[in-house]
């Protein structure tokens, strides 16, 4: 996985795959934003697994403990299914 900051519009643009192996990082990565509106560009995430969609969930309490939101932008098609599978299109914004 590839985390790029596009600082001018806080938003994390990820490149591949968010899973067991990486999860914690983006965790991290988002913590070293010190912002509590955030937006995850998708557009070039492969995958995600169990493990990436509990550190969503964790990165969303943070965020919300704090008055903030996750937003995230660009899923894929196969994401977003899986998004509204496991319920987390009614907990985050995503567009």
């Amino acid at each position: 996985m590839e985390i790029l900051l596009d600082k001018k519009n806080n938003i994390l643009k990820i490149k591949g795959e968010i899973d067991l192996n990486n999860s914690k990082k983006l965790k991290e990565e988002v913590k070293k934003m010190n912002n509590n509106n955030i937006v995850m560009d998708f557009k070039e995430v492969s995958y995600l697994d169990s493990a990436g969609i509990g550190a969503l969930i964790s990165i969303h309490k943070d965020l919300q403990n704090k008055s903030g939101s996750l937003t995230i932008i660009n899923i894929d098609k196969k994401i977003k299914e899986l998004f509204e599978m496991v319920g987390l299109s009614k907990l985050m914004n995503i567009s």
